[in-house]
């Protein structure tokens, strides 16, 4: 059996104080990697320019297509001998190569709306006219049967969008003078009538028209013109001068 010592040890040291825990030492850890730093995005390549198409308009001459051609060829030309980053000092402003074509490629783009517009409205402008022309004799029947109730000169024909006739009334003076000009128009441009022209008949002064008959040979070859008349034989120049001194 243990003795009183023993136990007398046991409790001793059961009550004795703890001692602290030493602490635990902790590892150095590996340093971090170096984050690299973040590589900013390439730039977008530019947009390739739009193709120019024809004109709206046929009868255009093509100054609208040269220009913008023009502006074509700037932009391939840009991108043939430049690089986006290359910067252009300009009057309204430093501008890179890119920021360049894509101002161009606007106009460019901008043109071809406008042919597209132009397009449409020729379109619209030809729809306008089919449906026009169909509705043009419903439109003059109307107005038939409008001024045959209201009249040619009736005030109700403006509600209706028609322009009524004014009747021109003329004085009797007025009538008058105008006659009287007529005359005297005709008088000094020598304007003749149908019955005028009749009366004008004769032959004119020196010439002597012979008739032409023809005679019907035995032989029934035909007819044969009649031979003409000889000349009469021209006088003596003596007889001539003594009658003058006659």
């Amino acid at each position: 059996m243990p003795s009183n010592q023993d136990n007398q040890a046991v409790i001793e040291s059961s009550t004795a104080p703890s001692q602290p825990a030493a602490p635990a030492v902790a590892s150095p850890s590996p340093p971090a990697p170096p984050v690299p730093a973040p590589v900013p995005p390439p730039a977008p390549a530019p947009a390739p320019p739009v193709p120019v198409t024809g004109v709206a308009n046929g009868s255009n001459k093509g100054t609208k297509v040269e220009l913008q051609t023009s502006y074509t060829a700037l932009v391939a030309g840009l991108l043939a001998y430049y690089q986006p980053g290359d910067v252009f000092h300009l009057k309204e402003g430093d501008l890179t190569r890119d920021e360049l074509i894509a101002k161009f490629s606007e106009f460019i783009a901008a043109a071809e709306a406008t042919k597209a517009s132009n397009q449409v409205w020729r379109a619209d402008v030809q729809n306008e006219r089919v449906v026009e022309i169909g509705v043009r004799p419903l439109r003059a029947g109307v107005h038939k049967i409008v001024t045959a109730k209201f009249g040619n000169d009736g005030v109700q024909l403006l509600g209706f969008g028609f322009t009524p006739e004014v009747p021109h009334k003329r004085t009797v003076e007025a009538m008058a003078a105008g006659l009287e000009k007529a005359r005297a128009t005709r008088k000094a441009r020598g304007t003749k009538g149908a019955v005028q022209r009749a009366e004008v008949q004769g032959n004119v002064a020196g010439v002597v028209i012979t008739p032409v008959t023809a005679t019907l040979s035995t032989d029934g070859a035909g007819a044969q013109p009649a031979p003409a008349p000889a000349a009469p034989a021209a006088a003596p120049a003596g007889a001539a001068t003594t009658a003058a001194k006659s």
